[in-house]
C-alpha cells in the first residue's frame, strides 16, 4: 500500500534491530512546532509498528509549545487519529540510551495512505516536483543554539563567556561538542563540523548535505541529541533564536544546491547573468526572493524571532540576495555557484514545513522562469531606505504578526502543501501570537509601573 513500511525494507529493518539487540524502539514524528513526539515501543511489537505504525490523536497536532490548544483548529476531540509509520532508511541506535533504537514516521492515514497533514509527505511531494523537471536537490542545515548551566535556584544560567570561535571556548565546550558529534555519527548523521559561536555559551553544529527527507530528519536528531548531551553534563541546551537581548541570535541556516538527472550541478552558469547561476539556478533563487516574506513566516514563526530579524544584527532583514553577503537573505557561499544559502529561518520552525516551502517556492520560480535581478551591493542592515530603495531591496516582516499574515496571502504555497498542512499550523502559530502579546514582562514594569 502507498506509504507502507511493509516488505523487504521492513523486513532488513526488522533485522538490524535483532542483531543490534535493540529492545526498546522510539517512534518519532515531529509536530507542528518542530518538537520529536513519541512512543516507546517494545521488542514484541516491533514488526507490528512498522507495518501498521502508532496511532496518535490527530487533536495533538493542534497544540502550540505551551500544549494550549488553538481555539480554531481541526485537530479537536473528535478528528481522529493519525498512524506514525515508521520510514525503515530512518531507524537509527540511539547510543544515549541502551538497547534503543529510533525511528523518524510518516504521518499517514489508518491503512497507510498517505496524509494531507504530514509536513514530511509535504517535503516528499516537491522533492518528486522536481524530478518531473529533471532536478534532484541537496539540502543542509545550520542550526545555532546555546548551552546554559543551571544555577542555584535550578534556573538556567548564561554560560561564561570565552570569546568567539576562541580555542578556550572550543576546550571549555569540547566534552558536548564532541559527545554530540560521536553520537549522531553512530546515528548515521553527518557532521561536517562543531565550534563555539559569538555569544557565551553558543554553538553551531553544521551537518553534512542529504536528500531533502534525511536532511530535515538529521537536524531533528542533532536537537533531540544535543538536549541530551546538555542534560547528561548538568548544562541545558536552548535554540531559542533570541534568549538575550545584547547577544547573538540563534539562527537555522539551509543550503539548497539543484543537480541535474546525471549528476551534474544545475545551478552553475557563465551566460552573463549578473547571479553566475545558470537559467535554472536563478529561477528557482527568483521564487525564493518572490515567496520572500511568506518563507520569513514559515521560517521565524514566533514572538521571539522577530526580536531577532533586525537590521544589522547578522541576522537577514532584507528579501535581497548576494555573494558572500551575510546580510542577504539568499547568500551565495562560495566563488562556485553551485549552492545558495537561506539565512531567515531559525529552530522555532518545523523543518519540514521550511523544507517544503523552500522547494515549493524555488519550484515556482523555475515554471515562471523569475528573474532575481542583480545581487545586492553593501551591508544592507546598515542601509539608508533610500539606498535600499536605488537597489529595489525591499524589507521583510518586521513583526511575527506581518510574517504570519504574509503567509496566510501566499496562494502558491498554500495551494502547493495542501488543504490541511498551512491552514492549521497557521491557526497554531496565530493562537500562541495572540497569548504572548498579552504577556506582561519585567521590562514593562520597570519601565511603566511608576509612569
Amino acid at each position: 500500500m502507498a506509504g507502507s513500511a511493509g516488505g523487504d525494507a521492513a523486513r532488513e529493518a526488522l533485522a538490524r534491530l535483532d542483531e543490534a539487540e535493540i529492545a526498546h524502539l522510539w517512534v518519532v514524528y515531529t509536530d507542528y512546532n518542530g518538537r520529536s513526539q513519541g512512543k516507546a515501543v517494545p521488542r514484541s511489537r516491533f514488526a507490528s509498528a512498522l507495518d501498521g505504525g502508532i496511532s496518535f490523536a490527530r487533536a495533538n497536532l493542534g497544540h502550540d509549545v505551551t500544549d494550549h490548544q488553538a481555539p480554531d483548529t481541526i485537530f479537536s476531540a473528535d478528528s481522529g487519529d493519525f498512524f506514525a509509520v515508521p520510514d525503515p532508511a530512518a531507524i537509527a541506535p540511539y547510543p544515549l540510551t541502551p538497547r534503543t533504537a529510533r525511528a523518524i514516521c510518516w504521518m499517514r492515514q489508518e491503512g497507510g495512505a498517505p496524509w494531507d497533514g504530514c509536513p514530511r509527505t509535504a517535503v516528499q511531494r516537491q522533492v518528486e516536483r522536481l524530478a518531473a523537471h529533471g532536478l534532484t536537490v541537496r539540502a543542509a542545515f545550520e542550526p545555532e543554539g546555546y548551552l546554559f548551566r543551571l544555577g542555584p535556584d535550578g534556573q538556567p544560567q548564561p554560560f561564561e563567556a570565552r570569546g568567539m570561535f576562541t580555542i578556550e571556548a572550543l576546550d571549555v565546550q569540547s566534552a558536548v561538542l564532541h559527545a554530540i558529534s560521536e553520537t549522531l555519527e553512530a546515528m548515521g548523521v553527518g557532521v561536517e563540523q562543531a565550534a563555539p559561536e559569538y555569544g557565551p555559551g553558543q554553538i553551531e553544529i553544521n551537518l553534512r548535505h542529504a536528500e531533502p527527507i534525511k536532511a530535515a530528519d538529521d537536524l531533528v536528531a542533532l536537537k533531540d541529541v544535543t538536549r541530551a548531551v546538555a542534560r547528561q553534563e548538568g548544562l541545558v541546551a536552548s535554540f531559542m533564536p533570541k534568549p538575550f537581548e545584547n547577544a547573538a541570535g540563534c539562527g537555522l541556516h539551509i543550503h539548497l544546491s539543484l543537480w541535474n538527472v546525471d549528476g551534474s550541478s544545475a545551478m552553475e552558469g557563465d551566460d552573463g547573468h549578473p547571479s553566475g547561476f545558470s537559467p535554472v539556478g536563478r529561477a528557482f533563487m527568483g521564487g525564493l526572493l518572490a515567496h520572500a516574506r511568506a518563507l520569513c513566516g514559515i521560517g521565524a514563526p514566533t514572538f521571539n524571532s522577530a526580536k531577532r530579524l533586525q537590521p544589522g544584527s547578522w541576522a537577514p532583514a532584507h528579501a535581497a540576495y548576494a555573494p558572500r553577503n551575510r546580510s542577504a537573505l539568499v547568500r551565495i557561499p562560495s566563488a562556485a555557484r553551485r549552492r545558495i544559502e537561506f539565512r531567515a529561518g531559525d529552530n522555532t520552525s518545523n523543518p519540514y514545513l521550511l523544507l517544503a516551502a523552500l522547494l515549493a517556492a524555488g519550484l515556482d520560480g523555475i515554471e515562471r522562469d523569475l528573474d532575481p535581478g542583480a545581487p545586492a551591493e553593501g551591508d544592507l542592515g546598515h542601509l539608508t531606505d533610500a539606498q535600499l530603495a536605488a537597489q529595489g531591496i525591499a524589507v521583510l516582516p518586521r513583526s511575527t504578526r506581518d510574517a504570519l499574515d504574509a503567509v496566510a496571502a501566499d496562494e502558491t504555497l498554500l495551494a502547493a502543501l495542501g488543504p490541511i498542512l498551512l491552514p492549521e499550523w497557521l491557526k497554531v502559530k496565530r493562537s500562541e501570537l495572540a497569548t504572548a502579546e498579552t504577556i506582561v514582562s519585567p521590562w514593562e514594569r520597570a519601565a511603566y509601573l511608576r509612569v
